[in-house]
């Protein structure tokens, strides 16, 4: 018997604003290399990297048909997962539209890979470089001023260190210069636009009303009177059961929690309705390892992990993060159909 694996079809893919060219190229060039014809959709707010790749679709000599970008709003998106002659969405973005698309595609069977949400949890043990776990925690919502759905904003600390982590991460998130990105010596931009700002402060609310402590930022800079930005905010003494532990917010904003084992470690990080990533910081990878196959995520970096995102490790996540892979030899079997054959030798 010998498996044969050919092209689902016509591809639609729908990315959002946050890493929009690197979105674009990940769901559109494996299903191209798989066989199939796409219809990409980019975010109406961030729409010119798409239409760049088209452009160099079309130099490259790839014939009509094959590629295609258009642009538009929720008509354009909801006609890409309803029309019977797609047979494939891929999705990046909110849990809230991908159960919205789920429910499109219904009626017509479509498949569906679907990278979602995330309110990752970042586990610093006892013995972890404290250095190095407030540089990661930093890093975790700060960068991209917090809009990536991977990002750890969660940050379980071990009670022994907890006062030490918090005072550090305070010092540095304070370091951070915010301004116009353009700027080579600006460390963290805007949000996207008033609506994802206005969210933020929703949430530094709510965490205030919940009996959080707001140890840095929950505002807007001083300096910076127009534009969408916000400072970098983390909360102390969080309840992992609260809205501001639970809920993806999206913006630079983190919340710290208190444990006293590892199991209790691996419980609150499991508490979370979502499940795409997770990070681990110690001096014993052995017991980080041992920990992560007990984390339900679809990745989890040990001390840093790579580094980097590997193109040939898969990424995705589970719960209400969405399901299927990107990237990897699962990211590009997610666009074929596989068919068996089999046979008699003789």
């Amino acid at each position: 018997s010998i498996v044969r694996y050919e092209p689902v079809g016509v591809v639609s893919v729908i990315t959002p604003y946050n890493y929009p060219f690197m979105l674009n190229l990940v769901k559109s060039v494996p299903a191209l290399l798989m066989g199939n014809t796409v219809v990409l959709k980019p975010s109406p707010y961030t729409p010119f990297s798409a239409l760049v790749l088209g452009e160099i679709a079309r130099e490259a000599g790839l014939p009509d048909g094959v590629f295609n970008v258009v642009t538009g709003g929720l008509d354009v998106g909801e006609f890409l997962t309803t029309d019977k002659r797609v047979r494939l969405v891929t999705f990046t973005g909110s849990d809230t539209v991908g159960a919205a698309i789920m429910a499109q595609a219904a009626p017509t069977l479509k498949r569906l890979l679907l990278e979602l949400g995330g309110k990752s949890a970042m586990i610093v043990r006892p013995d972890a470089d404290l250095k190095t776990a407030i540089n990661t925690g930093l890093r975790g919502f700060s960068s991209h001023a917090g809009q990536g759905c991977a990002l750890n904003t969660r940050h379980l600390v071990h009670n022994s260190i907890r006062a030490e982590y918090v005072a550090g991460l305070k010092e540095a998130a304070e370091r951070v210069v915010i301004g116009d990105p353009a700027d080579p010596g600006i460390e963290m931009g805007p949000l996207i636009r008033s609506v994802a700002r206005d969210r933020a402060e929703k949430y530094v609310q709510i965490g205030l009303d919940a009996g959080a402590r707001l140890v840095t930022g929950g505002k807007r800079p001083d300096h910076l009177p127009k534009g969408f930005f916000f400072q970098p905010t983390f909360f102390d003494d969080v309840d992992n059961a609260s809205r501001l532990a639970q809920e993806e917010i999206f913006g630079p904003i983190a919340c710290v929690i208190g444990y006293d084992t590892d199991d209790e470690a691996i419980r609150i990080a499991n508490d979370s309705a979502f499940a795409l990533a997770c990070y681990i910081l110690t001096a014993d990878a052995g017991t980080g390892y041992e920990m992560a196959q007990q984390i339900d995520t679809g990745r989890c970096a040990i001390n840093g992990g790579a580094g980097t995102q590997l193109s040939d490790e898969p990424f995705g996540g589970n719960l209400r993060s969405g399901f299927g892979r990107e990237n990897g030899i699962e990211g590009l079997l997610e666009f074929t159909n596989a068919n068996a054959i089999s046979f008699h030798a003789a």
